[in-house]
Protein backbone atom coordinates (compact mmCIF):
# COMPACT_ATOMS: atom_id res chain seq x y z
CA UNK A 1 0.00 0.00 0.00
CA UNK A 2 3.06 2.42 0.73
CA UNK A 3 4.69 1.73 -2.85
CA UNK A 4 0.84 2.15 -3.91
CA UNK A 5 0.85 5.45 -2.18
CA UNK A 6 4.39 6.31 -3.69
CA UNK A 7 3.51 5.57 -6.98
CA UNK A 8 0.49 7.79 -7.00
CA UNK A 9 2.83 10.48 -5.12
CA UNK A 10 5.43 10.13 -7.84
CA UNK A 11 2.03 10.19 -10.69
CA UNK A 12 0.61 13.13 -8.90
CA UNK A 13 4.48 15.45 -8.93
CA UNK A 14 4.51 14.76 -12.45
CA UNK A 15 0.78 15.51 -13.73
CA UNK A 16 2.13 19.14 -11.03
CA UNK A 17 5.15 19.58 -13.35
CA UNK A 18 3.12 19.22 -16.85
CA UNK A 19 0.43 21.28 -15.17
CA UNK A 20 3.23 23.91 -14.43
CA UNK A 21 5.07 23.47 -17.76
CA UNK A 22 1.50 23.92 -19.27
CA UNK A 23 0.96 27.40 -17.50
CA UNK A 24 4.20 28.55 -18.08
CA UNK A 25 3.88 27.82 -22.05
CA UNK A 26 0.03 29.49 -21.63
CA UNK A 27 1.39 32.68 -19.67
CA UNK A 28 4.31 32.80 -22.20
CA UNK A 29 1.28 33.05 -24.84
CA UNK A 30 -0.88 35.84 -22.59
CA UNK A 31 2.56 37.60 -22.55
CA UNK A 32 2.89 37.29 -26.32
CA UNK A 33 -0.43 37.99 -27.03
CA UNK A 34 -0.77 41.29 -24.53
CA UNK A 35 2.87 42.61 -26.15
CA UNK A 36 0.88 42.65 -29.35
CA UNK A 37 -2.21 44.51 -27.43
CA UNK A 38 0.28 46.99 -26.28
CA UNK A 39 1.26 47.60 -30.01
CA UNK A 40 -1.48 47.79 -31.32
CA UNK A 41 -2.95 50.02 -28.97
CA UNK A 42 -0.05 52.32 -29.05
CA UNK A 43 0.05 52.20 -33.14
CA UNK A 44 -4.11 53.43 -32.32
CA UNK A 45 -3.19 56.20 -29.74
CA UNK A 46 -0.32 57.65 -32.18
CA UNK A 47 -3.06 57.29 -35.39
CA UNK A 48 -5.78 58.62 -33.10
CA UNK A 49 -4.65 61.58 -31.35
CA UNK A 50 -4.11 63.33 -35.00
CA UNK A 51 -7.70 62.60 -35.53
CA UNK A 52 -8.91 63.67 -31.93
CA UNK A 53 -6.62 67.29 -32.67
CA UNK A 54 -8.59 67.57 -36.07
CA UNK A 55 -11.98 66.63 -34.67
CA UNK A 56 -10.96 69.91 -32.33
CA UNK A 57 -10.07 71.82 -35.04
CA UNK A 58 -13.47 71.07 -36.69
CA UNK A 59 -15.81 71.38 -33.14
CA UNK A 60 -14.00 74.82 -32.80
CA UNK A 61 -15.18 75.76 -36.17
CA UNK A 62 -18.40 74.06 -35.82
CA UNK A 63 -19.01 76.21 -32.79
CA UNK A 64 -17.82 79.51 -34.83
CA UNK A 65 -20.26 79.30 -37.63
CA UNK A 66 -22.84 77.89 -35.30
CA UNK A 67 -22.34 81.70 -33.75
CA UNK A 68 -21.83 83.43 -36.56
CA UNK A 69 -25.05 81.75 -37.84
CA UNK A 70 -27.03 82.70 -34.69
CA UNK A 71 -26.00 85.89 -35.19
CA UNK A 72 -27.01 86.55 -38.60
CA UNK A 73 -30.34 85.04 -37.45
CA UNK A 74 -30.86 87.46 -34.95
CA UNK A 75 -29.86 90.35 -37.77
CA UNK A 76 -32.73 89.08 -39.65
CA UNK A 77 -34.90 88.76 -37.08
CA UNK A 78 -34.54 92.46 -36.34
CA UNK A 79 -34.72 93.44 -39.66
CA UNK A 80 -37.77 91.73 -40.56
CA UNK A 81 -39.40 93.00 -37.20
CA UNK A 82 -38.72 96.82 -38.64
CA UNK A 83 -39.65 95.86 -42.16
CA UNK A 84 -43.36 94.45 -40.42
CA UNK A 85 -43.23 98.61 -38.35
CA UNK A 86 -43.01 100.15 -41.14
CA UNK A 87 -45.60 97.90 -43.13
CA UNK A 88 -47.52 99.01 -40.15
CA UNK A 89 -46.75 102.59 -40.10
CA UNK A 90 -47.43 102.24 -44.02
CA UNK A 91 -50.72 101.29 -43.92
CA UNK A 92 -52.15 103.44 -40.56
CA UNK A 93 -50.86 106.14 -43.10
CA UNK A 94 -53.13 105.13 -45.63
CA UNK A 95 -56.05 104.61 -43.35
CA UNK A 96 -55.61 108.08 -41.92
CA UNK A 97 -55.11 110.06 -45.39
CA UNK A 98 -58.16 107.48 -46.69
CA UNK A 99 -60.24 108.99 -43.59
CA UNK A 100 -59.61 112.13 -44.54
CA UNK A 101 -59.87 112.00 -48.54
CA UNK A 102 -62.63 110.14 -49.18
CA UNK A 103 -65.51 111.76 -48.02
CA UNK A 104 -64.83 114.89 -49.49
CA UNK A 105 -63.85 112.87 -52.83
CA UNK A 106 -67.38 111.12 -52.60
CA UNK A 107 -68.67 114.38 -52.01
CA UNK A 108 -67.06 115.95 -54.73
CA UNK A 109 -67.55 113.59 -57.08
CA UNK A 110 -71.67 113.20 -55.90
CA UNK A 111 -71.92 116.82 -56.52
CA UNK A 112 -69.83 116.83 -59.96
CA UNK A 113 -72.54 113.92 -60.75
CA UNK A 114 -75.39 116.12 -59.98
CA UNK A 115 -74.02 118.78 -62.67
CA UNK A 116 -74.02 116.15 -65.12
CA UNK A 117 -77.23 115.11 -64.33
CA UNK A 118 -78.65 118.77 -64.76
CA UNK A 119 -76.30 119.31 -67.50
CA UNK A 120 -77.48 116.47 -69.41
CA UNK A 121 -81.57 117.23 -68.83
CA UNK A 122 -81.14 120.61 -69.96
CA UNK A 123 -79.20 119.52 -72.84
CA UNK A 124 -81.76 116.65 -73.68
CA UNK A 125 -84.37 119.65 -73.27
CA UNK A 126 -82.62 122.08 -75.40
CA UNK A 127 -82.15 119.50 -78.53
CA UNK A 128 -85.17 117.59 -77.93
Amino acid sequence: MELLLKIAQIVVLFCLAGLAVYAVVVLVKVKSILGHVETEVKGVSVRAIPVLENLDAITSKLRSITENIDEEVTIVKRSVQSLQNITNNVVDFERRILDKIETPVLDVAGTIGSVISVVASVLKRLRG
